[in-house]
């Protein structure tokens, strides 16, 4: 069932093209002049990308979400906490309540080791919704995975940034990056790849795709870049420039069933579910600290 539900709300596209206005992440690991409440969004190592594989682990907050003992990735999720990854809500719906789910962190390749661990139990948000013939009327897609033992944290598994707020980034690059195919009718890749986009207006999405409002979801596009099987849930992320690290803005959740680059990807927005994420877990892992700066900063070198 999950399979054919992917389908219809399809996943994230790497397309092999440089975007033209690419911008420099390779500075993902220095302090920035702000603090945040926990180490998070620290990437190992970066570089200007356009859909090309990342850098071995490059990502730490990015887990891969599968069934039993498979290798398949059904879905992309992102490490809030030791304890709680963050997904679609899609990528959980369809399953039944004995199925085993496993996430695996602290590898980039899906033939390496990582570190597996079974999800206990998920949670949904109680408004999902996607119609069976109209994924473009899909809202609310957001899941939290709760596991069974805590993951151990390491240079290469850790949290991604939470947002304390909105972002306001329409017109911004953001950052997606998933083991999903690399066009309509091409297998998954084994690598974790990564490539920049640009957030639209909303009104922009909203000329394309019959999104509600207050929004609760952004939508992206970048030349020769799109959807497609593999990432639904996977991370959107957004190189805070006043802490410096990547803070998670939005989750794949549906663009073009055919994977279209043409077509915007659209993301839930992950501020917008702020409040409920709280209410579920307690916590909102590691944010920007309001209203503080770093002292004695000097940034370069």
């Amino acid at each position: 069932m999950l399979r054919w539900t992917c389908v219809l709300i399809v996943c994230l596209w790497l397309g092999v093209a440089h975007a033209a206005n690419s911008h420099e992440t390779g500075i993902g690991s220095k302090p920035g002049l702000k603090a945040t409440s926990c180490p998070c969004g620290m990437s190992k190592k970066g570089r200007i990308v356009g859909g090309t594989k990342a850098l071995p682990n490059e990502y730490p907050w990015m887990v891969m979400l599968v069934e039993g003992d498979s290798r398949d990735v059904m879905c992309g999720a992102s490490i809030i906490n030791t304890n709680v990854a963050i997904t679609a809500a899609h990528c959980t719906h369809y399953l039944s309540r004995y199925t085993k789910l496993n996430v695996i962190a602290g590898t980039s390749d899906v033939n390496k080791p990582g570190q597996v661990v079974p999800v206990s139990r998920w949670i949904e948000h109680e408004k999902y919704n996607s119609p069976q013939y109209d994924a473009a009327r899909t809202i609310n897609d957001i899941s939290l995975l709760l596991l069974e033992k805590p993951l151990e944290f390491n240079p290469n598994v850790g949290p991604v940034c939470m947002p304390n707020g909105k972002y306001d980034i329409e017109n911004q690059w953001v950052k997606l990056i998933g083991w999903g195919q690399l066009g309509g009718y091409l297998p998954p890749t084994r690598d974790l790849m990564e490539t920049d986009v640009k957030v639209l207006p909303f009104k922009t999405c909203q000329s394309k795709f019959p999104l509600k409002t207050p929004q609760t979801q952004i939508c992206t596009q970048a030349p020769g870049k799109g959807g497609c099987m593999g990432d639904s849930g996977g991370p959107v992320t957004y190189l805070d420039p006043k802490t410096n690290r990547y803070t998670l803005v939005g989750l794949v959740s549906f663009g073009s069933g055919n994977c279209d680059p043409i077509v915007p990807t659209v993301m839930t927005e992950v501020s917008a579910f702020l409040p409920w994420i709280k209410s579920k877990i307690n916590t909102l892992g590691c944010q920007k600290v309001k209203g503080k700066k770093r002292k004695n900063l000097v940034l370069g070198g």
